[in-house]
């Protein structure tokens, strides 16, 4: 297991604070006509911006996964 410090615990409560994880966690409207389109592309940035984060790295090591896994995409 790694070591978590305090400061690795600021990063990951740093990262359950990002927008795009808020936006992930909310309601799409399920009768839109592009509904699956905009489902699939909002998925490639979360996981885009969740790679590129500086604290998803110590997100994962005190949760145990990625935050886009963390945070479940709402249908």
């Amino acid at each position: 297991m790694p070591l978590i410090t305090d400061n690795i615990k600021e990063n990951a409560e740093k990262c359950k604070q990002c927008a795009f994880l808020k936006l992930r966690n909310a309601e799409i409207d399920k009768n839109s006509v592009l509904y699956d389109e905009a489902k699939m592309t909002l998925e490639g940035v979360y996981r885009a911006s969740c790679n590129m984060c500086p604290y998803s790295k110590d997100f994962e090591k005190v949760y145990g996964m990625k935050p886009y896994e963390y945070f479940p995409l709402k249908p």
